[in-house]
């Protein structure tokens, strides 16, 4: 085993990317386009939130899954395979297992509330009604449960080390990253909607491992390879220009929105396959995946790379801000739907109003307890992060 410096700038996207649920979540209930299946679909909306939806949806998990990738290989490094699956149990885990009933219940009554005080009642409201038996979700929770899945199983691929060695270094090849990975990913999501859906069942969900897990690997190899990041930094602007001109595509090719009846049926069954799959929208998605996954990674390596007291706090509090901001949203947007507030007016409040209260819960509830160390681990001195070997968390 051996140590490893801090590297600021995978902390301080791992805290982006989660905060930057909160926008998506909130940006849903203002968009059309997710009207049929979203929780407070309001009455009044605009596209322009349909477009940052779908676009942000494109590279905030799969930048979050590459950077689990990184801290679990750097884990492994620093403190062997086994203190990093006990690590992992730990915290990714068993916050799934205490937070999934809990947010379960909340959410019921954050429903049950909105059914009551909502003039107008989101779409969402008839599936409920229709659903003979659902298929029970883990909701926004789970990145948590695939986050498991994919840590045992790299557990398990660690104890042989030279077959760890040799994907690891496969994965962040050049011809890897530009060929193969968007051929797996069109592979691995060929029978999902477009957009993707989240992998959201208690079961394993195959194409999860085939796209999410790719990425996680890929995110190991980059800390294993470590100076292949730099290499790649130096095409950033072609690869941005590449990004940017992926969504063209993307966006022509997009399915109309899902019927209130496809939602209906999906809840019932479970299955989320499309009635008529579209080859081009798919390996559209694939690029445009890629590309913006890959810009967000190289622009925090770039320009995030640095430690300040703020971007510490962010990191530790966006954990806890992401696992309870589903409902809290909630009994924020349900009230806001009765007003002729603009949609703009209303997202800034409800992003403004659930990041405040987070924040607040997080240091009253969360930092000095328990349920901080459950979540971020034990608080080390800031002297230390900025100058010892420690690892990510």
């Amino acid at each position: 085993m051996h140590t490893s410096p801090r590297y600021h700038y995978i902390d301080n996207l791992r805290s982006l990317a989660l905060l930057l649920g909160v926008v998506f979540h909130a940006a849903l209930a203002y968009g059309p386009y997710f009207s049929t299946i979203w929780f407070t679909a309001d009455p009044t909306n605009h596209a322009a939130f349909d477009y940052f939806a779908i676009w942000s949806h494109l590279f905030r998990m799969p930048l979050f899954f590459a950077i689990a990738g990184f801290c679990a290989a750097l884990l492994i490094s620093k403190r062997g395979g086994n203190a990093f699956v006990i690590n992992r149990l730990k915290r990714v885990l068993l916050p799934f297992v205490v937070f999934f009933p809990l947010t379960m219940l909340v959410l019921f009554h954050a429903l049950g509330w909105g059914a009551e005080i909502a003039y107008e009642k989101p779409a969402l409201f008839t599936v409920f009604q229709s659903v003979k038996e659902p298929i029970i979700s883990t909701m926004h929770l789970w990145f948590l449960w695939n986050l498991t899945q994919f840590c045992l199983l790299f557990w398990l691929l660690q104890k042989h080390a030279s077959l760890y060695q040799s994907i690891l270094a496969v994965v962040v090849r050049p011809v890897f990253l530009l060929v193969a990975l968007p051929v797996l990913l069109t592979v691995a999501l060929y029978h999902q909607l477009v957009p993707f859906p989240a992998p959201d069942k208690l079961y394993p969900q195959l194409w999860s491992y085939g796209f999410y897990g790719v990425l996680f690997l890929i995110g190991a190899g980059l800390y294993q390879h470590h100076n292949r990041v730099a290499q790649y930094a130096r095409y950033f602007t072609p690869l941005l220009i590449v990004a940017c001109l992926s969504l063209v595509p993307y966006f022509y090719l997009m399915p109309p929105p899902p019927s209130l009846e496809t939602v209906i049926r999906a809840a019932n069954t479970g299955i989320t396959t499309p009635e008529h799959i579209n080859i081009y929208a798919v390996v559209a998605q694939s690029v445009a995946i890629v590309s913006w996954t890959g810009v967000a990674f190289l622009a925090g390596y770039q320009w995030l790379n640095q430690f300040s007291q703020l971007n510490k706090y962010l990191s530790d509090a966006s954990y806890w801000i992401y696992l309870i901001h589903v409902p809290v949203l909630m009994y924020i947007q349900f009230p806001l739907s009765n007003t002729a507030l603009s949609p703009w007016f209303k997202v800034l409040i409800a992003v403004s109003a659930t990041m405040a209260l987070g924040l607040l819960s997080y240091q009253l509830l969360v930092r000095h307890t328990w349920l901080g160390v459950l979540l971020n681990g034990k608080k080390v001195k800031t002297a230390a992060i900025q100058h010892r070997t420690t690892t990510a968390s």
